[in-house]
């Protein structure tokens, strides 16, 4: 279930550059987008700890649980299985947001995949969610 740091220098590698590649792209895609603004323009209250409960509990379930029980099944076709109801998890959010869903789940899969633990997609995920939210909403 990934409950564990896995292989942790992995983990910190990824999560660094995954961190260094995905805000430039973020605040390329979020800054100036009325649709984006107007949706998060009332989460900047409580952040990073809003962010932090939410998702801690969402990458349990879809990199935790969900990926490595399909895994256990299908093997590494788990990556795009959970990466389905992750992407549908996101319908009604901005559109940018929603259609990057399919591959950024893939991607958060194959991390957790590749350090056995859940953790360090939770940690990209916790400051991509953190910093759209500062960016959309026009605090950065």
């Amino acid at each position: 279930m990934g409950l564990s740091f896995g292989d942790w220098k992995l983990g910190l590698t990824y999560t660094v550059l995954g961190i260094l590649f995905m805000a430039p792209v973020i605040y390329y895609l979020g800054r100036g987008n009325a649709v984006m603004r107007v949706y998060y323009a009332d989460y900047l209250p409580g952040l990073p700890w809003t962010t932090f409960l939410d998702l801690i509990g969402w990458e349990f379930f879809f990199r935790g649980w969900i990926l490595f029980s399909y895994a256990r099944r299908f093997g590494h076709d788990a990556l795009w299985i959970h990466a389905v109801p992750f992407a549908l998890a996101h319908v009604g959010k901005p559109e940018v947001e929603t259609l990057s869903t399919i591959f950024g789940g893939f991607a958060f899969g194959w991390v957790a995949w590749r350090t056995r633990s859940f953790v360090w997609p939770f940690l990209i995920h916790w400051f991509i969610a953190t910093f759209v939210i500062l960016v959309a909403a026009g605090a950065l």
